[in-house]
């Protein structure tokens, strides 16, 4: 299992294995206190490929204008 990495705006990233996937990209949300309200995003490779394409659109897009 990966450490939690903050990327910004109380959300966190990490990879954890996956059984028949490989891994998992895991997104959550957390401020620190124990009654904050707490949410998980978990993507694998499929979603993960898509967010990546996405992204690079957004790249494309932007160096095109």
């Amino acid at each position: 299992m990966s450490k939690k990495v903050y990327i910004g705006d109380s959300v966190y990233a990490e990879i954890q294995p996956a059984a028949f996937l490989g891994f998992e990209l895991v997104l959550t949300t957390e401020n620190g206190y124990p009654d904050d309200p707490r949410n998980r995003i978990v993507l694998g490779p499929s979603e993960w490929s898509c967010l990546f394409e996405f992204v690079e659109s957004l790249k494309k897009k932007t160096e095109d204008e």
